[in-house]
């Protein structure tokens, strides 16, 4: 399937929450103002404690595209997201985050490039730490399963065929962390290279105040789930620049030596520009 064999598919949100109030009255209503308007919005409540019933309740009532479903205990996100997906009426399917909110283009950008000969499309993403943004991944290319297990190049979202996360049992509810980069991982494993266009759609959440799925230990516990279950395709290079990550994540010493050994692996620059800053600007923000 590409665009022009197939006008104005419906497109289905998915979208997990739990806990989020007026983040996700936000998040819900970046979907509504989108500029595709055949969409629908699937929202599973995991387990919510708060008036998160109450507020799904209302945005069910006056909009028809608007489906809502509840666990009763929290089951997590991967469990929730794939209890939506299964629940998804559209051909293409793409994930939202209770925190975050799409850009009025996010759903007309990624299906106009949409095709396919890739496993799935997104785009670079823009950082929201609050009283500032950055976009982020904002190069536009065609990347390959090798060059996605080095780093994540399909960012947080992506828009892909219902079809194809459903024949990949969607996403792991084993894994800490890690869960989105992990399901790319597999749709490329089973479907080939994907596309990533330049312009950003995707406002993630980097505030301090808002809480993320998985913080701290679940978040290095996740990379090293994902490092274990994909090592048997990772070449050196791919497992010198998994080290780094984790490294940077946890903000680990980087000395001359460390650097030399890991610009062979690529990523040079964000490698030189750790180096700098956590030997001699620590308190640096990215």
């Amino acid at each position: 399937m590409s665009t022009s064999q197939t006008d104005n598919p419906l497109i289905s949100v998915y979208m997990p929450s739990k806990n989020r109030g007026p983040l996700l009255a936000r998040a819900i209503d970046s979907v509504l103002a989108q500029d595709y308007p055949h969409f629908e919005l699937v929202i599973v409540d995991d387990g919510s404690t708060d008036d998160t019933p109450a507020l799904l309740q209302s945005y069910q009532d006056q909009h028809p595209n608007i489906r809502c479903y509840r666990n009763e205990q929290s089951l997590g996100a991967a469990a929730a997201r794939n209890l939506a997906i299964e629940h998804c009426r559209g051909q293409l399917v793409t994930g939202l985050d209770d925190d975050d909110r799409f850009c009025v283009n996010r759903l007309s950008s990624l299906l106009a490039v949409y095709d396919d000969r890739y496993a799935f499309v997104c785009s670079s993403i823009v950082w929201d730490f609050g009283d500032r943004q950055k976009v982020a991944d904002s190069k536009a290319m065609v990347f390959t399963l090798q060059q996605q297990l080095s780093y994540n190049h399909a960012t947080s979202q992506i828009l892909v065929k219902r079809e194809r996360l459903l024949a990949i049992g969607g996403f792991d509810t084993a894994l800490k962390a890690r869960i989105d980069y992990d399901g790319w991982t597999r749709l490329m494993t089973r479907y080939g290279e994907a596309k990533r266009i330049s312009e950003p759609s995707y406002i993630l959440s980097r505030d301090k105040g808002v809480e993320r799925i998985t913080t701290g230990a679940r978040h290095f516990e996740g990379n090293q789930q994902f490092l274990d279950k994909h090592r048997h395709l990772m070449d050196p290079n791919n497992l010198a620049n998994q080290l780094f990550w984790q490294m940077y994540l946890q903000k680990q010493p980087f000395g001359i030596k460390a650097l030399w050994q890991q610009l062979r692996a690529g990523y040079v620059l964000i490698k030189i520009k750790y180096f700098i800053r956590i030997n001699f600007f620590p308190n640096w923000r990215r």
